[in-house]
């Protein structure tokens, strides 16, 4: 398994974990409906979020032109199932819609919260290696 794939799931179980504690707290502050739609919206988000390591998967190793096309179309094809997944259940109003809105952006914002220190510590080598960077840095002018 590549290092994004292992980067996007293990982030997305995380994420999971902590979908699933504030899909109780919301069970029994509110109801049963603003759980379930919270739940799925966060699944929704996370599934939207792991499907950027298919990108990865897809643009390594192509043309630029092509890693283009490619890249392009996946930024539609994500954006699509977002639409699809959050609109048909509120348009047909299966369930509250600003709990499901919410565990969707929440998703999105608890996975880059979570993944943002770990990409501070990366830095790319000219050569395009990933080397982490353990010490302290020191400047001087």
């Amino acid at each position: 398994m590549s290092a994004h794939w292992r980067l996007a799931l293990s982030y997305a179980i995380w994420v999971s974990a902590g979908a699933a504690v504030v899909g109780v707290l919301v069970w029994f502050l509110y109801a049963e409906a603003h759980a379930g739609a919270f739940v799925y919206g966060a699944g929704a988000g996370i599934v939207s979020f792991v499907s950027t390591a298919l990108t990865v998967s897809l643009l390594t190793g192509r043309s630029k032109a092509f890693g283009m096309m490619i890249g392009g179309g996946s930024f539609m094809v994500r954006y699509g199932f977002a639409v699809v997944a959050l609109g048909v259940p509120a348009y047909l109003s299966l369930w509250p819609v600003v709990p499901m809105l919410v565990g969707f952006a929440g998703s999105y914002l608890a996975e880059n919260v979570v993944l943002l220190p770990r990409v501070m510590m990366a830095k790319v080598t000219p050569g395009g290696s990933v080397v982490r960077e353990t010490g302290e840095r020191r400047v001087e002018a």
